[in-house]
């Protein structure tokens, strides 16, 4: 059983307070923003935050989970070994109209690099005509053995999407696109993935969780929803986790391992975490 640290805990009621300003990096943000409802698609790759149920690790602002795998952006999705094919991730953009302001792009892993600009540009469209105020784009792992149905997906097609998305954003073209460098960020933590090098386990689901509720805080310029270590401080307001780098040791934030009432095994699901009420660990 994990014992999560006292201060730990408190931070969960306390975000807001306070914190150690001179352990903060240097901050793009500089006012708070009000916080925005946010909808995370994502394809398989990251299913592992219901499967290992760190769905609760996703704190500080309202949000959707819509996780299903074999997803691709725009193309009709690829099938299942169960026969089911899932909405690709445009359609539920346009399914989910006037719901949420934010947009958490996860997806990718099951597409391809031929069609990604038009797919971020089709994209972008939908996101503007739906009103979405900003999208949040995840990169891709690259160096990794997965490769998707049909071939589709392979590690220089995720590193030329990567860097094709960097070079979307530098145009200026969509100042409401902003990237998420997971790529970057947990390019050194194998221990966090399968063998494929993409799809969560262990740690991984929580660092996912973990990454995403600091990159929203910081975005939003409020204090971090968790501290960076055990018995400290969230730090106010909360640094670039693109620039900070993986938390150290998570299983000082967050139960990993102990019996957990949010997991399960599921080939697509969605619903949201505990957000604004406490995790379950903290009840």
């Amino acid at each position: 059983m994990i014992t999560i640290a006292l201060g730990v805990l408190a931070a969960w009621g306390v975000a807001g307070a306070a914190g150690d300003l001179s352990a903060t990096v240097s901050l793009q943000a500089t006012r708070v923003e009000p916080q925005h409802r946010a909808l995370l698609i994502s394809d398989s790759a990251w299913l592992g935050i219901k499967t290992y149920g760190a769905i609760d690790a996703m704190q500080g602002f309202e949000h959707t989970l819509d996780l299903a795998s074999c997803r691709r952006r725009v193309a009709p999705s690829c099938r299942n070994y169960d026969g089911h094919v899932p909405i690709p991730l445009y359609d539920e953009v346009r399914w989910r109209k006037g719901t949420y302001d934010t947009l958490v792009v996860a997806t990718g892993y099951n597409d391809s690099d031929h069609n990604f600009r038009a797919d971020v540009d089709a994209i972008m469209a939908l996101a503007r005509a739906n009103e979405y105020r900003r999208v949040v784009w995840v990169t891709l792992r690259s160096n990794v053995s997965y490769t998707s149905p049909g071939d589709a997906g392979f590690a220089r097609v995720f590193e030329n999407n990567n860097a094709t998305l960097s070079e979307i954003v530098a145009t200026g073209r969509y100042p409401e696109l902003i990237i998420a460098d997971w790529a970057n960020y947990a390019r050194d933590r194998t221990q966090w993935f399968a063998g494929d090098g993409i799809h969560l386990r262990g740690d991984g689901p929580w660092a996912a969780a973990d990454y995403v509720s600091r990159k929203m805080a910081f975005l939003d310029g409020r204090a971090c929803p968790v501290p960076e270590r055990g018995g400290t401080a969230a730090q106010v307001p909360c640094p670039d986790p693109d620039v900070t780098g993986p938390v150290s040791n998570l299983p000082e934030l967050y139960p990993i391992g102990a019996p957990n009432p949010t997991s399960g095994f599921f080939m697509e699901w969605a619903g949201d975490g505990s957000w604004p009420a406490p995790p379950w660990w903290a009840q």
